[in-house]
């Protein structure tokens, strides 16, 4: 079943790709895509030139934006929960390669998912790595690059990105 979601994904992508983003193609886009992921609500838009590896471990909310370039490795599960914006060119990955034998080429990898809480935004050229969580209504800078979890409502930036405006997790802590 995976095969034919992942067929379904590239097939609909590359037919529409010569589409303008303009938001009624985006939703016609969003729309013919949500058979190949694991769950998809209503109202989701896609730009251009998205790519999803894996689709089938991708759950997708209501009211969701995937801005154009942006690459979504989804091996070891995304879930993304309502509203959520995801800007140009940014990148979820759930994934991290081992060593094994001196070389990282053929090392296992090990995964671990993302999730992004309803309302969250995750700004142009941004990462996401493996087991992090981007808390509700949170924002992930520009170029930034989140590679542990982000609470409720606050701002992070920087590479690796730290709490801008918010609480920290230290704050949480007293």
């Amino acid at each position: 079943m995976r095969f034919v979601k992942r067929g379904w994904f590239y097939f609909i992508s590359l037919m529409m790709d010569w589409m303008p983003d303009l938001k009624p193609v985006m939703r016609m886009r969003g729309f013919l895509l949500r058979p190949a992921f694991k769950a998809c609500g209503r109202n989701f838009q896609v730009a251009r030139r998205v790519t999803i590896n894996s689709p089938h471990c991708l759950e997708i909310g209501r009211d969701v934006y995937i801005a154009t370039g942006s690459w979504l490795h989804a091996w070891g599960g995304i879930t993304i929960e309502d509203e959520v914006q995801v800007g140009p060119y940014s990148v979820l990955v759930t994934g991290d390669h081992t060593l094994q034998a001196g070389s990282y080429r053929f090392g296992p990898s090990k995964l671990a998912p993302i999730h992004l809480r309803r309302g969250s935004w995750i700004a142009a050229h941004a990462v996401v790595t493996k087991g992090v969580k981007l808390g509700r209504g949170a924002l992930l800078a520009a170029n930034s690059v989140a590679t542990v979890d982000i609470p409720d409502f606050a701002v992070a930036g920087g590479v690796p990105a730290k709490i801008i405006r918010g609480k920290s997790r230290f704050d949480l802590a007293m």
